[in-house]
């Protein structure tokens, strides 16, 4: 590449090309890192690396055989192999694919094992040539037969050998006659010429490799290193639906979570999913993305720290679907403190039963689909828009919907006027010449009452509805969807027939089966009015029956912010027991047993504080004959109960 800067030394993403290699070298904890520098480099070289590695001068730019001579002085005795690699191609090798390498080299006993792939149409590069499986030759283009230039396999560039016979034998390389330099390839003929085991790994993820010889390889080197994420919290809700449309849209994605085991992760296919965080994940990556509960848990992640040292981009996965994957889409973002994972969900399956192909991400699991996100290729994202945290503001819709303003997430929204605050710059948000779509209410209202250049819709009420979701206020989620269908210009009455038939989310009364002929469902719902709507529902469903309530208290600052209105609504609701366990603390600490006991007390002789779930679960299984249905409430692990209640 003709530039006054030395090729290892351009940088992607903010870093050297030489830089990348090395950091991921050192990940694979070698004996030794000897640097072959030039005249040109040298000093650049030191200055990144200074005493971290070691320094082999190269006077004359004689070649890759003539470097590898160089390094090779500087080598150790007692180390029995030498790996040789280019500084520039190898940036985005991952450390496990060259612990791969070396550990295929040990087991194959050979004296060099080199890695290569495959290509489509390869240009200026030399070809493998092999007879019965093993390679004879590695034959450069311009020297290649006709036949020859329709192989697709070629040499990258990374070269295991066994360092006494390398040592041997290097100096039998010959200059090239055409450009008078000594090739660490050559070395590769040398050997099957002394009839000696010659090995070849085959690199699976061509991604990891990318030549840059020009201004256009390194622009697009930038793109695909750009296209290289990492998500930290991947199998959250929201985080994983990001990764898998990051996927379905042409990312690298990986990712770490400290709970591995999750119900999204079956759809999350060909990711590697770490467990716990470290900062050997930002191996290669263009973009870090965390969920926003990281930083909750721990402020001072050293994964998060160590790439803003690093200068890698970082994101929460709210920011990266708003500048992102929704860049040049049309978005539907729904937003409100209930409902919206829901009204997301049924505005999703009315575009796809229109054949309109979105883009979906939902905060749940749709049980028609198995999954929480849907990879369309039309102009369509339709996602949640959740207010905690501000998230909600990273999304710049054409139609956004507001179902309601209520006040929840006290630990971020500290008053009910810093919550409607909020919403209206989600309003402020919306594109010019969009449409924002509000229940009705005062607040609703108000909250537009600034944007002149967007148009304002309220939820129309359609008539003969016939759901077969449990609970009436599911009404004003379907009425919702259907006025957004009728902007959309949609057939209202096929709209219509795909709410009929939505069978709705997991955790939002989702009916878990059946043991000893009691009923079990299952319910997201964490605040005041969303427990006691569900419990409305099922009562209004099984009005003779006698039902019990499993409520987990989700978070701390939840509980003690509403505390009137938690023991207000479960002292009025229409159950027949009610089984407090311990608070999830979540990202908060405190006695998880002395609000819970508090909160019974409050609600009076129909409550009972039963500790843990497992607790809570073999105490249930004990008294089933007492009920007809039982009711988790919870966003922590109240979605357990069902499984340990079936457990032995």
């Amino acid at each position: 590449m003709k530039s006054d800067k030395s090729k290892v030394l351009h940088e992607v993403a903010g870093a050297a090309l030489i830089e990348r290699t090395i950091a991921m070298i050192k990940d694979t904890y070698p004996a030794q890192i000897i640097a072959v520098v030039n005249r040109k480099n040298m000093f650049e070289v030191k200055r990144i690396f200074k005493n971290q590695i070691l320094y082999s001068l190269q006077l004359q730019p004689k070649g890759t055989g003539d470097a590898a001579l160089i390094g090779l002085k500087r080598v150790k005795e007692n180390i029995p192999v030498v790996c040789v690699m280019y500084g520039d191609d190898t940036a985005f090798y991952q450390a496990k694919t060259i612990e791969e390498v070396y550990a295929h080299y040990l087991k194959s006993k050979a004296v060099v094992t080199f890695v290569t792939l495959k290509l489509e149409g390869p240009a200026g590069f030399g070809r493998i040539v092999r007879e019965n499986g093993k390679v004879i030759a590695i034959v450069e283009e311009k020297d290649a037969t006709v036949s020859q230039k329709q192989i697709s396999e070629i040499n990258d560039g990374v070269y295991f050998f066994d360092k006494d016979w390398l040592s041997k034998n290097i100096h039998k390389l010959k200059p090239s006659v055409t450009t008078g330099e000594l090739y660490i390839t050559d070395m590769i003929g040398e050997a099957i010429m002394q009839k000696k085991k010659v090995e070849t790994y085959t690199l699976s993820d061509t991604d990891e490799w990318h030549s840059v010889n020009t201004p256009a390889d390194l622009k697009t080197a930038q793109a695909k290193y750009a296209k290289n994420i990492h998500i930290m919290g991947i199998l959250g809700a929201g985080a994983s639906a990001a990764a898998g449309i990051a996927q379905g849209f042409g990312y690298h994605v990986d990712g770490c979570d400290l709970e591995p085991k999750s119900s999204y992760v079956k759809n999350l296919k060909n990711i590697r999913i770490a467990k716990d965080h470290s900062k050997s994940h930002l191996e290669n990556i263009g973009m870090l993305i965390y969920s926003p509960s990281v930083l909750k848990f721990d402020p001072k992640n050293s994964e998060v720290a160590t790439a803003k040292r690093l200068k890698i981009p970082v994101l929460t996965w709210q920011e990266f679907q708003g500048r992102f994957l929704q860049n040049g889409k049309f978005v539907i973002a729904v937003a409100g403190a209930y409902g919206k994972s829901t009204t997301t969900a049924m505005i999703s399956q009315i575009l796809i039963d229109q054949n309109l192909d979105p883009v979906c991400e939902i905060g749940a699991e749709v049980l028609d689909w198995g999954a929480n996100f849907k990879i369309g290729k039309s102009k369509y994202y339709v996602c949640e828009a959740d207010e905690y945290n501000n998230n909600f503001l990273n999304y710049k819709p054409d139609i956004a919907v507001i179902l309601n303003v209520s006040w929840d997430h006290p630990d971020f929204f500290k008053t009910k006027e810093s919550v409607v605050d909020s919403y209206k710059k989600f309003v402020g948000n919306i594109k010019s010449g969009g449409y924002l779509v509000t229940g009705k209410g005062k607040e609703l209202t108000e909250l537009s009452n600034f944007r002149k250049d967007i148009k304002i819709k309220k939820t129309e009420n359609f008539a003969n509805l016939n759901l077969a979701l449990i609970g009436r206020f599911r009404e004003e989620n379907a009425n919702a969807a259907l006025t957004v269908s009728k902007i959309l210009n949609l057939d209202i009455k096929k709209a219509k027939q795909t709410l009929e038939k939505f069978k709705g989310l997991a955790r939002r009364l989702e009916y878990k089966g059946e043991i000893a002929n009691v009923k079990v469902y299952d319910d997201y719902a964490v605040q005041p009015y969303t427990v006691s709507k569900t419990i409305d529902a099922l009562c209004e469903k099984f009005p003779k029956k006698k039902l019990a309530l499993v409520f987990e208290p989700h978070t701390f600052s939840r509980i003690r912010g509403f505390f009137n209105e938690f023991a207000k609504n479960l002292t009025q609701a229409k159950v027949d027991s009610i089984y407090v366990t311990e608070i999830y603390a979540a990202r908060e600490t405190g006695d998880r047993m002395k609000l819970a006991k508090k909160l019974v007390a409050a609600i009076g002789k129909k409550a009972k504080f039963t500790g843990s779930l497992g607790k809570t679960a073999d105490y249930l299984k004990q008294n089933l004959s007492d009920f007809d249905v039982i009711l988790s409430c919870g966003a922590g692990n109240s979605y357990k109960l069902w499984d340990l209640l079936n457990s032995n």
